[in-house]
């Protein structure tokens, strides 16, 4: 009696097995561990930002030369017609302006008159989807009428155009 107890033990221990067997087989669980590796090549061009200024050359003004124009051109293109692939924004800085009432200086953007806060100009914009170009120009005038010794207003006038890259917003 004791074996057919203890032989029924095991044969309803081994059904209890092989039905847990089968309920994970058909669940769908796994036991054991995936490695997988993913290969991504990917081609991108780094952004080419074209900022081009083109200027005249120096001049001088004195009791002789009374009047000068220095012009310059800012643009999103170069000489051989590439483009910039990004916007720009960029304003002009002058360094050493005059302070004097026999010197009158008038800036100048496609011919119309741009004013100066503080030595520098407003922002410009230059926009990568069309070639762009903005003409300057510095007029300087030296009145000899005003009884001021040229010696005392000998200054060079420095200009510096600085330019910054648009972030795009996507």
């Amino acid at each position: 009696m004791k074996e057919k107890i203890k032989e029924k033990k095991n044969i309803i221990i081994i059904i209890l097995i092989m039905f847990l067997i089968l309920i994970l087989f058909f669940t769908g669980y796994s036991m054991g561990k995936s490695f997988s590796k993913i290969n991504i090549d990917g081609n991108t061009q780094i952004a080419k930002p074209i900022f081009d200024v083109q200027n005249s050359g120096n001049f001088e003004i004195d009791n002789i030369n009374s009047h000068g124009t220095y012009e310059f051109v800012v643009r999103n293109f170069n000489l051989n017609g590439e483009k910039s692939d990004v916007d720009i924004e960029y304003y002009i800085e002058l360094l050493n302006v005059i302070q004097n009432d026999a010197i009158k200086i008038r800036y100048l953007k496609n011919e119309e008159e741009i004013k100066i806060n503080g030595n520098r100009t407003e922002n410009f914009y230059l926009n990568k989807n069309e070639k762009q170009e903005d003409k300057f120009k510095i007029e300087i005038t030296y009145e000899k009428d005003k009884n001021i010794k040229m010696e005392d207003i000998l200054e060079t006038l420095e200009i510096k155009v600085h330019s910054e890259q648009k972030q795009e917003v996507l």
